[in-house]
């Protein structure tokens, strides 16, 4: 799966990480897929003696199975999460023919967190994350996520990283906006600007 493709990286921007449902919990519709598919085989004298109706159940078994592993593994493959360098994108397949697409940028997340429950989740040590963002009630949720500890610490981590980014550009903002006004003033006034600065610079 091209997920490059589907999330349309800004300029800059680079995936770090791609994660996924842990596959052992579609191990019993794997199994079912597979029995679909095999049981005919097993059954192929009892079938073709029924002639037009067996041949009919022999095939349709057999394409039913194979549609079924199909769409579990596009399935599978196309739900994710794709961690970049600026944001956190969840990626919802349902079925063959429809795909939702949400985001939150690190900038607008308010939490970030794992549930582990559960005798198998324990075991297998696989939970379900969550990523709240400020000021929207629509929450991203990928479960099933084998140690999850470790994507909640990728996720936490990376939006820690670009704070500082975004403080440097506000204080950048900041110092156009002043000079701007600086700009402005008159003789007595610039003067009396400049000596407040250099009084706050020297005391802060």
């Amino acid at each position: 799966m091209d997920f490059e493709r589907i999330v349309r990286l800004k300029e800059g921007e680079s995936i770090l990480r791609i994660v996924r449902s842990f596959w052992l919990v579609r191990l019993p519709q794997a199994i079912l897929a597979g029995l679909l598919i095999t049981a005919p085989f097993f059954f192929m004298i009892p079938l073709f003696s029924l002639r037009t109706f067996g041949l009919i159940a022999f095939l349709l078994s057999i394409f039913t199975g194979l549609i079924y592993a199909l769409r579990l593994y596009i399935e599978w493959s196309c739900n994710a999460f794709v961690v970049t360098t600026r944001r956190v994108i969840d990626v919802d397949q349902h079925g063959f023919f429809r795909r939702t697409v949400s985001e939150a940028l690190y900038e607008k997340l308010q939490d970030v967190s794992f549930t582990v429950a559960g005798i198998w989740g324990t075991v297998f040590r696989y939970g379900t994350i969550v990523v709240q963002t400020a000021g929207s009630q629509i929450s991203l949720e990928l479960p099933y996520v084998r140690r999850p500890q470790e994507l909640h610490y990728l996720i936490t981590e990376t939006a820690a990283s670009r704070q500082p980014e975004d403080v440097d550009g506000l204080r950048s903002q900041r110092v156009t906006h002043l000079l701007d006004a600086a700009a402005d003033l008159n003789d007595a006034e610039a003067r009396a600007f400049l000596v407040a600065l250099q009084e706050a610079v020297n005391h802060g």
